[in-house]
């Protein structure tokens, strides 16, 4: 949520030239490890000795003190999951908590009974394989390279095939089939350049070889860089910690198998309320309250839904959360746009950084002052950045009075303003200045340094750094360097407390941040969930984060930060959120249009069209560029209005499928090759299938008015007029004039949807209907998931299976929820041409209609199972 100057840009560079570029190669000189004493048999699995192979001359501390004693642990936990643990015997390694605030482990007592893999290990040195029993697969082997365990930095290597098609690792702009390329995770507030770390840090990757798909995760918080060298290796190489990976092996090879498999362990993507489903707009640069209804106005008048309301950091009072600017936003303005909202039916959300104002007449500052719960200098003197308000101080989530604080100050924010929900920037944690720039200084306002003049930044950052280095590069009982360890990973900022708190700023414990840096906004979203749930205890949370780690999806959404108003970002869109569908956030989006530089019409209206169907949908972007509201633009209104129009439509669909997602861990959003694990859908991350049964196929080129699509085997039909009909396997070249994005439901697909009305209210107030494609075998399938739509806990939800079989259609299920509206039309497209329904022995009145056969005012209540004949 910024603005990138040349100014910062370029002293961003500056730091970075002191690194050397990456270095792909593997540690040759490293001696490695030996077995050294008896390998024990465990109730879960094994426990390995090993020893420093001090038998090779040298290839000790290469970029830090060898540990030369270390213990592997392997625990067969469940027929799909295997986890390897390489750690150093003493246990003074940092390790990533066994908590809510870091990753909840499972309890294993007994190794799983016939598991899906092979461990097998060499002596000397030692080595290690997971090995696919099915078909003998190698998915993991590094007995050809070099184990560096040393106490900054670690090395280990797994052989690949030369075209191994590799997904995930971020969070990074790429495209979605990883080439060769250095990923570094290292929390970082940037305007998402592609290839550079960004905000969130995933050590996680799934693997399509022959059509199976396995998973890798490395559950590790420490900066690393993870190379794939393109041409059958991957390694990683990492500045702390130790070596605790999980290997999914699911027995169905399927790649939505390795999701299944990956989210038991880290946890499922929390379960939105329905309104979260809808359209949200949002803008950087409000000018004040006319401005913000002016807008809400415009989507009216337009005709163009919208659920949500934000205001970003324009409605605080000089920066500071839980403030009114008096002027442009007074506080009794805010409560009455926000009474005004619900009682429209829409909602309301505003944002909340986590670094708060040292000003000492600022409240929630003293208050935490008081409580202790702020980051602190390795000096023991409390740590003080700068961030929107000017010098700001960052509160600590390890600390045992941070929930109690941050739940006091953000209950009171959301009871004052009768919030829906939250939103969260800036938490890598983001810091202007390097170390701890407002010591003495928390009641000035100090300027942003991208508005100095070149020389003046440039001095004033050297001076930054050597203050920071004046008060030592360690940390009291530490004897490691943790301003610059000797590794340096490829961090796009340049040295690792460019642009957040040092590395030696400390947390509750003694943990340096260096340790626990890329957990830092992944604490912050559980710690957020937790006192929200705390103050409406059976409403369900609406929080969207910035920064995230593995396991941030079971408290949070996330949407990829600021990217740009360019086609090359569109695109990377679909990339970026089948990663974090992958990474188990299924709540996930980007900013429609753009957040930086200017859009066009043609640029906006293509990107709405596609972002009307992103699991969380919203357009934003920043107070240097010029207006982009969908209503501005003729193409863009009517574009909206029908991307819009058939979103609503699908809200029951999406609804279920975030339902499978919260309960199975599958993605909302999924790219060809998950359904389809074909060579030929490999490098695919231009289409998007909602679910299984929706295939979207966008304009993502300047342009251009055709999309050359794939499609899959089976039967495929245009949502627009049922009639055009494709047959996979096959390309085609569709048709996609400005305002139109290509749709196409499955045939084999039952879909379940609702009349589009202007809130998602209205429209879930509306009966159901039942689009019955037909495939080849004039069969199709599909669920629809019903509950309140709100509430945490549930009283009653129905789980219904529709079938269409030899011309019968038949719900079963649970039907435990008992308001649900009625179904009232069914339309079947495809296949045999039928005439007449019956229904409880009644005929039904059926017509043809706009290439479909269509069943209209069937009053079928969805309290119980049905059947409906047709003939």
């Amino acid at each position: 949520m910024k603005v990138v100057s040349s100014i910062l840009v370029a002293v961003a560079m500056l730091a970075f030239s002191a690194h050397a570029e990456p270095n792909y190669d593997v540690s040759k000189s490293a001696a490695g490890y030996k077995i050294d004493g008896s390998v024990k048999h465990t109730k879960t699995g094994l426990e390995i000795p090993l020893a420093f192979n001090s038998r090779k001359s040298g290839g000790k501390n290469l970029f830090g003190n060898t540990v030369d004693d270390l213990v592997v642990t392997v625990d067969y936990e469940t027929a799909d999951r295997l986890h390897v643990k390489i750690a150093d015997k003493d246990q003074k390694q940092y390790t990533v908590p066994d908590s809510e605030l870091g990753l909840v482990r499972p309890s294993i007592k007994h190794a799983a009974h016939n598991p899906n893999y092979e461990f097998k290990y060499t002596n000397r040195p030692f080595g290690f394989q997971v090995i696919r029993k099915s078909d003998k697969a190698k998915l993991f082997d590094t007995t050809d390279y070099p184990l560096v365990f040393e106490d900054q930095y670690l090395e280990v290597s797994t052989a690949l095939p030369e075209d191994a098609s590799i997904y995930g690792l971020g969070e990074t702009t790429a495209p979605f089939l990883r080439h060769r390329n250095v990923t570094t995770l290292w929390a970082r507030d940037i305007a998402t350049p592609f290839y550079e770390n960004q905000y969130g840090a995933h050590p996680y990757y799934t693997e399509i070889r022959n059509g199976k798909a396995h998973g890798t995760f490395l559950l590790n918080s420490h900066g690393m860089d993870v190379f794939f060298t393109g041409d059958g290796r991957l390694t990683y190489k990492v500045i702390g910690g130790v070596l605790d990976f999980y290997f999914f092996v699911p027995k169905d090879n399927t790649p939505n198998g390795v999701l299944t498999s990956y989210t038991d362990l880290i946890g499922k993507p929390f379960m939105p309320a329905l309104w979260m489903l809808g359209w949200h707009h949002c803008r950087y640069g409000y000018k004040n309250m006319s401005h913000v209804q002016h807008v809400i106005d415009g989507y009216k008048d337009a005709d163009i839904p919208l659920e949500t309301v934000w205001i970003d950091i324009d409605y605080m009072d000089r920066r500071k959360d839980f403030t009114f600017d008096p002027v442009n936003f007074p506080k009794d303005e805010m409560i009455a746009l926000s009474k005004q909202l619900h009682s429209n039916k829409q909602r309301f959300v505003t944002m909340v950084d986590p670094a708060l104002s040292t000003n000492t007449s600022y409240a929630p500052y003293t208050r935490g002052q008081e409580m202790d719960v702020f980051l602190k200098n390795s000096d023991g003197s409390e740590f003080i950045g700068q961030v929107w308000p000017g010098y700001t101080a960052f509160p600590d989530w390890w600390h045992p009075n941070a929930t109690e604080f941050w739940g006091k100050e953000m209950s009171d924010w959301i009871n004052l303003l009768d919030l829906d929900g939250i939103w969260i920037d800036m938490n890598e944690p983001s810091s202007f200045c390097t170390g701890s720039c407002g010591d003495g200084k928390r009641d000035e306002v100090p300027p942003l340094s991208w508005n100095l003049p070149d020389d003046e930044a440039a001095a004033l950052r050297e001076k930054w750094l050597k203050e920071l280095e004046a008060r030592g590069t360690s940390v009291p009982g530490d004897k490691r360097n943790l301003l610059y360890p000797k590794y340096n990973i490829n961090n796009g900022a340049g040295y690792l407390s460019e642009r957040t708190a040092p590395t030696t700023a400390l947390h509750h414990g003694g943990i340096p941040h260096y340790d626990i840096h890329n957990l830092y906004g992944h604490a912050e979203g559980y710690i957020s969930r937790d006192v929200m749930l705390k103050n409406r205890p059976n409403d369900r949370v609406f929080l969207l984060t910035r920064s995230s780690f593995a396991g941030s999806g079971r408290n949070v959404g996330h949407w990829t930060g600021d990217n740009h108003s360019l086609w090359a970002y569109l695109k990377s869109s679909i990339s970026e959120i089948f990663n974090f569908n992958m990474f188990g956030v299924s709540f996930s989006g980007a900013d429609v249009c753009g957040f930086n530089d200017n859009t066009t019409e043609t640029l906006c209206t293509r990107w709405s069209e596609l972002g009307a169907f992103y699991p969380f949908a919203r357009n934003h972007n920043n107070d240097a560029a010029s207006d982009q509201e969908p209503f501005l633009w003729k193409s863009t209104t009517e574009a909206s209005r029908i991307a819009l129009g058939i979103r609503y439509s699908l809200l029951p669909y999406y609804y279920t499928l975030f339902e499978e997602s919260h309960r199975i861990g599958t993605g909302v959003w999924r790219p060809l090759v998950f359904e389809y694990p074909e060579d030929k859908y490999l490098a695919n991350d231009y289409q998007v299938l909602v679910g299984k049964d929706l295939l979207i196929s966008p304009v993502v080129t300047e342009n251009a008015t055709t999309v050359d699509a794939q499609f899959p085997k089976g039967v495929w039909y245009d949502w627009y007029d049922y009639e055009t009909v494709i047959h996979g396997e096959t390309e085609k070249t569709l048709d996609a004039p400005l305002t139109h994005i290509p749709l196409h439901v499955r045939g084999g697909a039952i879909l379940p949807l609702k009349t589009p009305k202007y809130s998602v209210e209205e429209t879930y107030e509306t009966p159901y209907t039942l689009l019955i494609a037909l495939d080849e075998n004039n069969e199709a399938e599909g669920r629809l998931y019903i509950d309140d739509g709100r509430s945490v806990k549930q009283h009653g939800t129905s789980d219904i299976t529709f079938t269409f079989k030899h011309g019968k259609l038949q719900a079963k299920g649970d039907f435990g929820y008992k308001k649900a509206e009625k179904l009232e039309t069914i339309k079947v497209i495809g296949g045999k041409k039928f005439s007449k329904a019956t229904y409880k022995g009644h005929k039904l009145d059926v017509s043809n209609k706009d290439g479909a056969l269509v069943l209209s005012d069937a009053g079928i209540k969805l309290t119980g199972g049905f059947t409906i004949q047709f003939a």
